[in-house]
């Protein structure tokens, strides 16, 4: 398995080499690739209208009543996963296992594919998604995929039916033991192209707990990385992770193929260009209703007296 995908970066390198090479803006101080404002010059979807991320603004987003809570099925299964650094991110493919998720408005079951990371500096937050133009962190994006049978006159094909992207944001906190083994791995891949087994990982332990996520925020959108293809429905939850300071030093510490350190790995945001965000709670529209109450709540004590 390790052998197949170094096989695979190798090939993927080897493409990108003989292209347009794509970068984040802190590697494209010489010019020498290209940085986010110029992925559409090489990637065509990058220029379109529905491109990811985007500013989330909570008292903006509508409410949608079939946005129910999610089914989270295999993520409480220890599994092993591949940690790899790929010139762009630190990201866990797992090995052979059935994770799908369920429910939270999605159209069927999808099943889960790899976990990446995106961040800043340590004194510069990088999440790629924003709440109410509040940048966090880090912003952990889990991957998965839906496929579609369909069936033609020379035999039946699997088709991709898109991608369902789970955002979480992080910040800095107290230590958090559930990431311990993914950092300590961290060490071992600070280089591009390197790889390391972590063991024994439950998806459950690296978010929230399953109470806290049922207010969410959804939108369609696209990767945040080139070709930008417009293929995710986004799942971005307010609810914060919390990692140290000393567990966030281990990301910075990665470097980018050109030895330089692997920071500010995000994608500027995008215009909406008139698409809706949707929420799955009413939580949006009571700091108004809030204020009123109190105020009304106020008002009737005050006559009374």
């Amino acid at each position: 398995m390790k052998f197949f995908y170094l096989f695979l970066s190798f090939i993927l390198h080897l493409i990108i080499a003989n292209g347009a090479e794509w970068c984040y803006d802190v590697q494209n101080k010489n010019g020498q690739c290209k940085g986010p404002s110029e992925w559409k010059d090489e990637f065509q979807n990058c220029g379109h209208e529905k491109q990811s991320p985007v500013n989330i603004i909570t008292c903006s987003a509508t409410f949608d009543s079939s946005l129910k809570p999610f089914e989270f099925e295999g993520y409480d299964k220890e599994i092993d996963f591949l940690l790899i650094n790929n010139g762009h991110t630190a990201r866990l493919n797992p090995a052979h296992a059935t994770i799908e998720i369920s429910g939270g408005g999605l159209s069927g079951k999808y099943t889960f594919s790899q976990i990446h990371f995106h961040w800043g500096t340590v004194d510069n937050p990088g999440s790629e998604h924003t709440l109410n133009g509040e940048r966090y962190a880090f912003e952990l994006h889990i991957v998965h995929s839906k496929l579609i049978e369909r069936s033609e006159p020379s035999g039946g094909s699997t088709e991709s039916g898109g991608l369902a992207v789970l955002g979480f944001f992080l910040k800095e906190g107290n230590s958090n033991k559930n990431y311990q083994n993914i950092i300590d791995g961290l060490k071992k891949v600070v280089d591009t192209d390197t790889n390391t087994t972590i063991s024994k990982v439950k998806l459950q332990d690296l978010i929230p707990e399953k109470e806290s996520l049922k207010l969410f925020y959804r939108y369609e959108g696209s990767l945040t990385t080139p070709d930008c293809a417009e293929t995710v429905t986004w799942t971005v939850f307010p609810e914060v992770i919390e990692l140290s300071k000393d567990q966030m030093k281990d990301f910075y510490a990665l470097k980018y193929g050109d030895k330089n350190p692997m920071v500010e790995n995000f994608r500027p945001l995008q215009k909406l260009n008139g698409r809706k965000i949707f929420t799955s709670g009413v939580e949006t529209i009571l700091p108004l209703s809030r204020y009123l109450l109190i105020s009304l709540f106020v008002f009737y004590l005050t006559s009374l007296s």
